[in-house]
């Protein structure tokens, strides 16, 4: 995580399209958690930096965006909503709990089928023709599908450091991955604690 918003939104510590999104909320656990989807045009930034969406779908649904701005507040509504279902179903598996799958069920099943696969810069994506404005998280929910139904499930982890809570698939050897990301999370807790150790171990 990062206290830049720009540096926040581009940073992909989760493993999974769905757990980055997830992680599209900065300081979670904190007492002001950050927001970096504030509205839909940062959300179809977010989808191109992830590489979710062709490009030229993307530019599509941003000129519908700026044609209907009531409709692309509803589907940013729609957006925080998914993300904090996500959210609580990923600490749920973090703590070994049984998922409420209703709400994932019922969004899996307006879904179309999964279109073909396109080449594109960084890679492959679905080929989505940017027509409806809630395209963006048909491959947040396809990721989230492909998660729940494998070993991922079992290999969630939430970063410990203070007030952070990203989720990530925790794929080291023996499980023990602690930050969403070593040299953000890690070095900062590290420094907080150390510093934490040498306050209390200094003569009053």
């Amino acid at each position: 995580m990062s206290r830049d918003p720009e540096r926040g939104l581009a940073q992909f510590f989760g493993g999974r399209v769905c757990l980055d999104f997830a992680n599209t909320i900065d300081w979670r656990l904190s007492a002001e958690p950050q927001e970096l989807i504030p509205d839909y045009a940062t959300f179809l930034r977010w989808s191109g930096m992830r590489g979710i969406l062709p490009a030229a779908a993307i530019a599509r649904l941003q000129k519908q965006a700026a044609r209907n701005p009531a409709a692309a507040n509803a589907a940013l509504e729609e957006v925080h909503m998914l993300r904090a279902e996500i959210c609580r179903a990923a600490t749920a598996l973090c703590r070994g709990e049984t998922l409420a799958l209703a709400p994932f069920n019922h969004r899996l099943a307006s879904l179309p089928p999964q279109p073909p696969l396109v080449s594109a810069d960084a890679g492959y994506v679905h080929e989505l023709p940017g027509k409806a404005l809630d395209e963006p998280l048909w491959p947040v929910l396809w990721s989230l599908s492909a998660l729940l139904t494998s070993q991922d499930a079992t290999r969630l982890g939430s970063c410990q450091a203070q007030d952070c809570g990203w989720f990530f698939v925790d794929e080291s050897p023996n499980h023990s991955r602690l930050w969403c990301s070593s040299e953000v999370c890690g070095n900062r807790e590290r420094a907080r604690r150390a510093y934490a150790k040498r306050r209390s171990a200094a003569p009053a």
